[in-house]
């Protein structure tokens, strides 16, 4: 078992814990008050009180569950030891640290020459200049740099500088246990987990990865804490004891268990849902997600039997003058423990353990549960503080951005690829290019297929990152054949990710080059082609020949005013000749000055009628885009030689305008 420490707010004061950085308390916990302390120090006190976690609580014993799990599954992760490096370290062989990863990817590092061949620091073995290399630290990016110097092993190194190699005792700064457990908890129970690996700007991030970069977010998390820490144990010290058993300091034997009672019932039992714990109440803290408990034995007893379980006699309760009622209680506390680093997600249900606890329930007149006093071995093996984090809405952390993260996450999450069916043939596109904003020209990535046979049916997976995907055109070609996958549908959602059928390439050969091409067609939002992937259905036969390619041809017509306020609009022809097969697009310019009135439609030859605008764009001023004829469920794919109609209307009074210009536009 692994161990970490965290900063837990205890009266209204932050206690700093050597090796790791703080948990920040809730402003609105409780301050130390020596009133709300109910006078005896031994009692239910300010410290444990239930009302320090966020939520209302019902203190009725009778109420209480005598089970209940945590609706949300916690997840189980490495700690990310310090004195490896924390999530800098580089867990799999040949692959960078997470952090290095995301400075390549969101930081814009590029590692130098050579840093390859330079040797991280291994303290099993620490000869300056011989087995690692001070260098490798000197050239990282900054969130690498961060985790090294600030979260990782900067201290052990220095010492390995300055002593030539060991540190002079022969004891390291930084302890093994030392980590990320305080950041690992409220991640795994607030965070969605990781369930794949990712590629994002030309770094694949593994499971692993993108866990020690929502861990490391949570550095510093908010957080409701009960119970101090009992800060003995270390070495010769010893839990001082007094002549029943129990221990002297009141931090040794906090959490009350009352105060657990209530927290475990009310947020398990009747809420479904988990906190966290340290496990120990000496110098060492285990952090952990508590999921689940169910309490075995709950009898009422009288005082006789309660004094003989906590070592004393008599017919007098020692430790509550208002308890009313006492209760022997068993419970089983179920909680997440750590796991390795791993490309793929850890079972938590092979990482749950159980704690079994026994102690005293005090309960008052009204059987309302007050306090509580450990028994038996949970004296000296019960939670020492509890917590409940809160979910972030930035990073602690400099240069690591919690949204990128959860992007990292929200990918990971999406259904994975069906694997490839007989008859199929698939080619994954390269990725990690940027889109060029309110550029036709755009993007464009290839895909090579490689295998016999005519192809049926044609599938694209995208993944594109974008603030618009309304701007979007997106483009399937092939043996001279293009067909539209995406065309400017979506308005301002983000990002496009998705699998798309595209129709036309049924008979052609399925072997060769197949280009993606992606376009911005407005300003301001920006994305990136973060990947793509090509599924062609196939079937034995003799190919169709390829389709001549396309000509850029274009037929222009002319222009006029659009009457103000009259649905029939007006109308201007092109007669279009000689002009291959390929995609057909429309092309309109037009100046009014509230775009929302205007209805533009298009008639092919064929009299198919096409809807390229429809009132929208409210009070924008102009219209001036091209229209590709291949929209789902209405492409056209008939002899684009004819005539062709394009009809504007103004359906509002008021304001005014003029088709200036249009054109019929074949491939290209």
């Amino acid at each position: 078992m692994t161990k970490t420490q965290i900063l837990t707010a205890t009266l209204g004061a932050i206690l700093a814990l050597s090796g790791c950085a703080p948990v920040t308390a809730d402003p609105s916990s409780k301050v130390d008050d020596p009133a709300a302390m109910g006078g005896k120090e031994d009692r239910w006190n300010a410290r444990n009180d239930p009302e320090r976690f966020d939520g209302e609580f019902n203190y009725h014993v009778t109420d209480m569950p005598l089970e209940g799990v945590s609706e949300n599954e916690s997840w189980p992760s490495t700690y990310w030891p310090t004195y490896e490096d924390s999530i800098n370290v580089r867990w799999l062989d040949g692959e960078l640290s997470p952090a290095q990863k995301y400075d390549i990817a969101f930081n814009g590092w590029t590692p130098p020459e050579g840093f390859a061949e330079l040797r991280p620091f291994d303290r099993d073995n620490p000869v300056p200049n011989e087995d690692w290399d001070p260098a490798y630290y000197e050239q990282q990016g900054p969130l690498a740099s961060h985790i090294s110097n600030r979260m990782g092993n900067g201290r052990d190194r220095q010492l390995a500088l300055t002593n030539e190699g060991r540190p002079e005792d022969g004891e390291w700064d930084v302890e093994t246990w030392w980590g990320l457990c305080h950041a690992w908890v409220p991640a795994a129970i607030l965070e969605e987990r990781p369930l794949r690996a990712v590629e994002h700007n030309g770094v694949r991030f593994e499971v692993a990865d993108i866990e020690a970069l929502i861990i490391a977010a949570y550095n510093r998390a908010p957080a409701d804490m009960i119970g101090g820490r009992c800060n003995v144990g270390n070495g010769d010290t010893t839990v001082e004891r007094d002549e029943h058993g129990r221990a002297v300091d009141v931090d040794c034997r906090d959490s009350n268990p009352g105060a657990m009672h209530v927290i475990v019932t009310n947020y398990l039992g009747l809420q479904n849902r988990g906190f966290a714990i340290d496990r120990t109440f000496d110098y060492e803290v285990w952090n952990q997600p508590v999921v689940g408990y169910e309490i075995t034995q709950q009898t009422e007893i009288g005082v006789e039997q309660a004094n003989e379980l906590l070592g004393r006699t008599g017919d007098t309760y020692a430790y509550n003058d208002d308890a009313a009622q006492l209760f022997e209680v068993r419970m089983n506390l179920d909680w997440i423990t750590e796991s390795h680093a791993s490309t793929t997600p850890s079972d938590a249900a092979r990482y749950t353990r159980t704690d079994r606890l026994h102690y005293i329930l005090e309960v008052d007149a009204e059987g309302k549960v007050i306090g509580g006093e450990w028994v038996g071995q949970s004296r000296n093996r019960h939670p020492d503080f509890l917590w409940n984090p809160r979910r972030l809405t930035r990073s602690s952390v400099p240069y690591l951005d919690l949204d990128d993260v959860r992007m990292l996450i929200e990918r990971s999450r999406e259904p994975e690829a069906p694997a490839p069916t007989a008859g199929e043939l698939v080619a994954v596109g390269d990725g990690g290019v940027a889109i060029p904003d309110n550029d036709p020209s755009g993007v464009s990535s290839l895909a090579v297929i490689e295998g016999e046979g005519v192809v049926t049916r044609v599938s694209v997976e995208l993944d594109i990152t974008h603030t618009y995907i309304g701007d979007l055109q997106v483009v399937l070609r092939h043996d001279g054949v293009e067909r539209s996958v995406h065309n400017r549908e979506g308005g301002g959602a983000d990002d496009l990710r998705g699998t798309f059928d595209v129709t036309g390439f049924d008979g052609l050969a399925a072997a060769g080059e197949w280009t993606l091409h992606v376009s911005d067609h407005a300003g301001r939002d920006v994305g990136t082609l973060e990947g793509w992937t090509l599924r062609v259905g196939t079937t034995d036969g003799t190919p169709v020949e390829p389709p001549p390619a396309p000509g850029a041809n274009r037929f222009e017509g002319t222009g006029g005013a659009i009457p103000d306020n009259t649905p029939e609009g007006m109308s201007s022809t092109v007669t279009v000749s000689g002009a291959g097969e390929g995609l057909v697009s429309i092309e309109v310019a037009i100046t009014h000055t509230w775009r929302g009135d205007l209805v533009v439609e298009a008639t092919a030859p064929n009299g198919q009628v096409f809807v390229l605008h429809d009132r929208g764009g409210s009070s924008a001023d102009d219209l001036r885009e091209t229209f590709p004829l291949d929209a789902t469920g209405n492409a056209f794919e008939g002899d684009p030689n004819g005539t062709w109609t394009l009809r504007v209307s103004d359906n509002a009074n008021a304001d005014t305008g003029s088709l200036d210009g249009w054109a019929v536009i074949i491939g290209g």
